[in-house]
């Protein structure tokens, strides 16, 4: 089997588990699949129909896909597999970890675009896009001043995004200016 059928199959097989999980779409009052209304003579019977269901949740994308590298070496992955690859699993992680860490601004509306700008598919998805923040270098005065302004967000960079996608992409070198180009 191609790789690129393999790495479709492993990055699409949990989305399937878990709407297969799900039950489907039955709309049946009792929700018992047969008709039934949650009587005693079903198995839903120690359940009080006033009490709420607790629920827990495992975030999802994380969780189902795990962090760790692709299969084959990013340099080595055509355009197809790494738009596969980006869509099926860096995406999710990625839209994850921001909306958790900052749900105001990133619950909402992130996309190929936050990381690769609305030109992405113009330029290829080249990285990092001109249009994003101008990272000084660290250590630098500049780099002093852009923690002092954004602390929480270049903590959150540093100490989770960075590593993150370097595992993701499997590039162990990996720093904030392969998302973000240089300050001069």
């Amino acid at each position: 089997m191609p790789s690129s059928i393999l790495t479709r199959t492993f990055l699409w097989l949990p989305l399937v588990l878990a709407l297969a999980a799900c039950g489907g779409g039955d709309d049946t009052a009792g929700g018992g699949g047969d008709g039934s209304s949650g009587g005693e003579d079903d198995e839903w019977s120690d359940w009080d129909d006033d009490e709420e269901p607790e629920v827990e949740s495992h975030h999802g994308a994380i969780e189902a896909l795990g962090i760790s590298g692709p299969d084959q070496p990013w340099a080595d992955m055509s355009h197809e597999d790494r738009e596969w690859y980006m869509v099926g699993k860096v995406l999710p992680i990625m839209k994850e970890m921001f909306a958790e860490h900052d749900a105001d601004r990133w619950g909402s509306g992130y996309g190929c675009d936050t990381c690769h700008g609305e030109n992405g598919p113009e330029v290829e998805y080249e990285m990092p896009p001109m249009s994003s923040y101008k990272v000084p270098q660290p250590g630098s005065q500049a780099w002093t001043s852009m923690e002092g302004i954004f602390g929480e967000t270049v903590t959150f960079m540093a100490e989770t995004v960075t590593p993150t996608m370097g595992t993701l992409l499997g590039i162990d070198d990996y720093t904030c200016f392969h998302c973000h180009p240089r300050a001069e």
